[in-house]
Formats: C-alpha cells, structure tokens, sequence
C-alpha cells in the first residue's frame, strides 16, 4: 500500500526536478553569454581609455601618466565586477580632463573617443540590467527544491549582482 504512495511522489519530485534543471540550465547559458558581453565591452571601454591617454598626452604636449595604473589592468585577473569599477573611474577621470582642458573639446578624435566611451556605457547598462535579471532568477532556482539538493554535490553559489 505505500508503495502506492511512494513511488508517484518519487515520480513527481523526479519530474519536477528535471523541469527545474532544464530552466536552471537555460538561465546558465543566458547568463554566460552575457558575461561575456560585458567582458567584451570592458575590454573595448579599456581600449579606448588607452587611445585617449595617448591623445590626451599628445594634445596637452606631457609625458606624465594621465591614467595611473591602466596598463596594468590588462596583466592582471580581474573579475568583471572590478574591471568593471575601476574602469568606470578612468571614464570618470577622461572627462574630467576632458572639461578641464579647452584643446581637448575642440579636437574631433578626442570627441571620438568622448563618444565611444558614451556607447560603452549605453551597453553595459544595459548589460548589468539583463545580468541582474538573469542572476535573481539563477540566485532564486538554486536555492529552490529540488535543485538546492544537488547544490550540495554541484556546489553552486549564488551570484553577484552590478550596482544600480
């Protein structure tokens, strides 16, 4: 008789189980991909503050530093929250040179290279926003049964989100 009871119930959870795997396995995926846009568009923004120390230098005629420490972000493994972060004060520190110094406004590549920063950051909002979405959704199925059962073995964590 509780064969009768047990074996549905083992079915259903199993079910249940597999349908909870195959969404949580599609978010996975959303969620790479997107990573690696941002990861794309990080390096593009890294680029073009790199373009812009090297203009910036040429047009106000110095051979200081405009950007402390950039080049070293490319040898270093950053995670893309802190690429991410550090970047975003580089771009804040372009445009505070970028105001300071008349020369540099009335120079077509550095309005360029004002723009291009202006479409990175266009595209990392919109990627940080898709990215949060995706990794409530992730943070949510992992701690949810069944799944949260297999994250014992799977040893999943939740994610990080990008600040608002």
């Amino acid at each position: 008789m509780v064969v009768f009871f047990v074996i549905p119930i083992i079915f259903f959870i199993i079910l249940f189980y597999l349908i909870r795997k195959d969404k949580l396995n599609f978010i996975e995926v959303k969620i790479d991909t997107i990573e690696e846009k941002i990861n794309e568009t990080l390096i593009k923004r890294r680029e073009i503050l790199k373009d812009a120390e090297i203009k910036i230098k040429e047009i106000v005629k110095t051979k200081k530093k405009v950007f402390e420490n950039l080049d070293k972000l490319s040898k270093e493994k950053n995670d893309m929250f802190e690429l991410d972060k550090k970047l975003l004060l580089y771009k804040k520190e372009f445009y505070l040179i970028f105001d300071k110094f008349e020369e540099l406004k009335g120079n077509e590549e550095v309005n360029k290279i004002a723009f291009s920063l202006g479409e990175t950051s266009d595209q990392l909002e919109t990627y940080k926003n898709y990215y949060n979405k995706y990794a409530e959704k992730y943070n949510k199925y992992i701690s949810s049964f069944p799944i949260i059962l297999t994250n014992l073995f799977a040893r999943r964590k939740k994610l990080e989100f990008f600040d608002e």
